[in-house]
């Protein structure tokens, strides 16, 4: 845990490059006025991060850097970006802004294409084009949203260390923890079913029954249980504006404590549990 201690497993999940490695170490040095040399190897730096790391000054630190950093003003320059897609895609008569098939299934999504005996080869051909050219944008709108709220919660909460790097895994230590942020567009079919109308109600009053609901219903060949950050859309068209907000608004202090059930495809039911943060985006 980050508080008390980093490892060379998080120095490698927070760090990018040798030369941010050196920076940090050179601030450090200035803040607990450090009278030693920065060292220049890769494996004298990285042990001299551990002997000196202290938790709150480095968290400071890292945190002034990564205001500095690329990916921080890459995220928030998303904003505008995704304003822009998104108003192009509708200006492009594309329908509603969700996914054509899931990507793991484009082969399947091809052949129930091609069985169908009531359209022309043109127009399946002119589906799959469309097709493609939704799962296209989709992906860079959803890139560019991850990094815009990314961004925007590590600047709005201050217990949270950023990492430099796209790691799979760990987006931030918050309090210390590693998680991984997960950005969901919607609560699920099965949180639906199970509280039918109210469903809205439910997860504002209870975002961790939401968080339960995407532990347990979540692919196999994906599957963990690992800490995360959900970011969950309860509205389709929330605004940068509103995405901003809701943020501001999220309180991300103390996780929320997940039991959850999951049934594996050997047949075993497991209860797993773990820990996670909830922000709703809403209108």
């Amino acid at each position: 845990m980050l508080t008390t201690e980093i490892t060379l497993v998080e120095i490698k999940k927070i760090f990018d490059n040798k030369e941010r490695k050196r920076e940090y170490l050179r601030r450090l040095f200035i803040e607990n006025n450090i009278d030693m040399s920065i060292p220049h190897t890769l494996r004298a730096i990285d042990d001299c991060i551990i002997e000196t790391w202290d938790y709150e000054a480095s968290k400071f630190i890292l945190r002034e850097m990564f205001f500095e950093s690329e990916k921080y003003n890459r995220g928030l320059a998303a904003k505008e970006e995704i304003d822009f897609l998104v108003d192009n895609w509708y200006e492009h008569n594309l329908g509603e802004i969700e996914w054509p098939f899931a990507a793991m299934n484009f082969d399947q999504h091809v052949a129930r294409l091609n069985r169908r005996n009531d359209i022309s080869e043109e127009e399946k051909d002119q589906i799959i084009a469309t097709d493609t050219i939704k799962f296209r944008r989709i992906k860079d709108i959803n890139t560019k949203r991850n990094d815009y709220i990314e961004s925007l919660i590590v600047a709005h909460n201050d217990n949270i260390i950023p990492t430099f790097r796209h790691s799979r895994g760990v987006d931030f230590y918050i309090n210390g923890e590693p998680f991984d942020q997960k950005v969901s567009r919607g609560v699920g079919g099965a949180f639906i079913d199970k509280f039918g109308d109210d469903y809205y109600d439910v997860a504002i009053r209870n975002p961790e029954f939401v968080a339960m609901s995407l532990y347990e219903n979540q692919d196999e060949e994906r599957f963990d249980a690992d800490p995360r950050l959900y970011v969950v859309y309860l509205d389709s068209d929330v605004s940068t504006e509103n995405i901003e907000r809701s943020i501001v608004d999220s309180d991300l202090r103390e996780p929320y404590d997940i039991e959850f059930e999951y049934y594996h495809s050997n047949s075993s039911q497991l209860v797993h549990e773990t820990y996670c943060y909830v922000v709703l985006l809403h209108n």
